[in-house]
């Protein structure tokens, strides 16, 4: 049945281009299901140190979860995105408001700051087109972030 709601989840975020709220409390055997929902490949050691230090900031359960699934669906985007670092940024920040509705306010530390530098190692702090080499990257990086939100 949860793979069945995520699925659901996914279509309508790919159709409709919102981020839908989910109201889910995954165990941690839907943690597992949302592993295999999602296929993510073991990334590389740097994407790997380079993600650690924002996915080591969650430890609830429900917000890995939500977190892993978010970063999955923002990392398969940015390949088609034509847009600036700026503006990536900003649609980064406001999915996640939408997608989260405040539910992680207070509970994983500096966790926009650490994504912050996860965008920083890619795009440096200036404001520039992004090239496809660098949103290649930031899809690793992103999926990376995902991985290790559902390997802890």
């Amino acid at each position: 049945m949860f793979k069945i709601i995520v699925a659901i989840l996914l279509l309508l975020f790919v159709f409709f281009g919102s981020v839908p709220k989910i109201d889910l409390v995954p165990t941690p055997d839907q943690i597992d299901e949302v592993g295999s929902i999602i296929e993510l490949q073991q990334p590389s050691e740097d994407i790997i140190k380079k993600s650690k230090p924002a996915a080591d900031l969650v430890t609830d359960i429900e917000d890995r979860a939500k977190l892993a699934l978010f970063n999955y669906e923002f990392a398969q985007r940015v390949p088609g995105y034509d847009t600036d670092v700026q503006k990536l940024n900003d649609l980064y920040v406001k999915s996640a408001e939408t997608f989260f509705d405040g539910s992680l306010k207070g509970k994983c530390g500096n966790l926009s700051e650490e994504v912050e530098k996860l965008f920083e190692t890619v795009t440096s702090d200036d404001n520039h087109n992004l090239d496809t080499n660098e949103k290649q990257s930031l899809k690793e990086l992103f999926l990376g972030l995902s991985w290790l939100l559902l390997k802890k």
